[in-house]
């Protein structure tokens, strides 16, 4: 028997009526298989509560009991969102569900499928609201981002949706999991360092902040550094993802020399891969806090707009921000496009540098020359 979404649908009493589901033209083992690899998204399986539900075209439908004029239907809504997921180098798919039972109503679910091999196999869905606005999701660094319209909590149905609603989502162990939030609790991603000395993490776009939080919420973020970090020179920046808030520093010691503190609440992902700008170039050589010798490889992919004709700058800093040595890293392929293209580069350098940190600058190219459409990505590393 399966009661599937009962516990939600409860209006839908011919979904717990006792029968097995089925759906003409359409044989039900085949409907209710386990979960299967696909060329495309729209033609895999999700899992609803403990149940398969295979997709053809984006859509499924069955009857709610044998004989029933009510039929159940579960289809894909909206755009497709295409990013990594599990840091393997595939795009995924990020998707939104409707079920609808026969009913008024209308329910969203949030869903994955990740790409191995050119295929596509499905996760779990997280039920997200009955007759919502429209979900959108953005994914950066493994972070899924879902903002929709919903009712406040003792609105009826009837009043159209107008509360803005953000929710994160992770992928672990293949399976989404949603990240919940203390009040106040913010989630950050940006740059952790952990050392005898220092304790800090530099959110995207902010300045370096002192770490501080519950001593489990600290302690599981050092651990997790550490794990991550192993051969890595002492205070190798990582990318990471918090959720905390800001706050005042300590009076005492190294902390007091930092303008603000971050309570971390909890450590939501490491991504070793990541940076501020991953929407938009992504570096897969050298690695953040790698250490580097002359002649440097760059290897990576960027969206179109970085490039002009076909190449963006690449430069060297020291730690003070002085140029150390400058080239061009190169488009392979079609670089007049939105989507990502792999580029590659080659800049040497000379100086007695060995064991200083410095910066590794990767500068969208700007032909212009007006500053609001400058950006760059900025990688630290250590010189060998």
């Amino acid at each position: 028997m399966y009661n599937l979404f009962a516990f939600r649908f409860i209006v839908i009493s011919l979904l717990v009526s006792g029968a097995t589901p089925s759906c003409a033209k359409q044989d039900a083992n085949a409907l209710w298989q386990g979960p299967s690899a696909s060329s495309s998204p729209a033609d895999t399986s999700y899992l609803f509560d403990n149940n398969w539900i295979r997709l053809e075209n984006g859509r499924a439908g069955w009857q709610a009991a044998p004989g029933s004029a009510t039929k159940i239907r579960v289809a894909l809504f909206g755009e497709t969102v295409l990013n990594d997921l599990n840091n393997d180098g595939n795009d995924d798919a990020v998707i939104f569900l409707t079920y609808q039972g026969g009913g008024s109503g209308t329910f969203f679910y949030l869903a994955a499928a990740l790409q191995e091999n050119g295929k596509y196999r499905g996760t779990n869905t997280i039920w997200l609201g009955d007759r919502i606005g429209p979900p959108a999701a953005r994914v950066q660094n493994g972070l899924v981002i879902v903002e929709y319209l919903d009712r406040n909590q003792n609105e009826p149905m009837t009043v159209a949706p107008s509360l803005l609603q953000t929710r994160y989502f992770i992928l672990v162990d293949s399976l989404l999991q949603e990240i919940k939030l203390a009040v106040d609790d913010a989630v950050y991603q940006g740059w952790l360092t952990i050392g005898h000395e220092v304790y800090s993490f530099q959110p995207c776009e902010k300045s370096a902040l002192w770490l501080l939080g519950k001593p489990a919420a600290l302690d599981a973020s050092i651990a997790a550094y550490r794990k991550t970090m192993p051969g890595f020179p002492p205070y190798t920046p990582v990318f990471a993802i918090l959720s905390g808030t800001t706050t005042i520093p300590p009076e005492e010691g190294f902390g007091a020399e930092y303008e603000q503190a971050f309570s971390v609440s909890q450590i939501v992902h490491i991504w070793p891969k990541g940076n501020c700008r991953s929407n938009w170039i992504r570096l897969d050589s050298p690695l953040p806090g790698a250490n580097i010798s002359s002649p440097v490889t760059i290897k990576g992919k960027a969206r179109g707009i970085w490039f002009f004709e076909g190449d963006f700058p690449v430069i060297l800093l020291d730690s003070q921000d002085n140029k150390i040595a400058e080239s061009y890293a190169t488009a392979h392929g079609e670089w007049m496009s939105e989507d990502f293209v792999e580029f590659e580069g080659v800049i040497p350098y000379s100086g007695a540098l060995s064991g200083q940190r410095g910066f590794l600058l990767l500068k969208k190219d700007n032909p212009t020359g007006m500053e609001q459409f400058d950006d760059a990505l900025r990688i630290p590393i250590t010189f060998e």
